[in-house]
């Protein structure tokens, strides 16, 4: 797994976790907490897909750092 897709995923479960360990989560059926984890992480990966092909669709092969 590359950097672009490895940090958005560990971002989404920190803050999911974060969220869970606070009790943000308190109250809300298990159904809806593990809907909203799996609809999440599809999202973060279009998020990163998305950028993936603007990314090469611009043309930068290298990075401008």
């Amino acid at each position: 797994m590359n950097r672009l897709t490895a940090l958005p995923l560990f971002g989404f479960l920190t803050v999911f976790g974060v969220l869970y360990v606070a009790g943000a989560f308190e109250g809300v059926p298990p159904a809806d907490r593990v809907g909203g984890f799996v609809l999440g992480v599809p999202a973060v990966l279009a998020l990163v897909a998305g950028f993936s092909f603007a990314k090469g669709y611009r043309g930068d092969d290298e990075e401008s750092t």
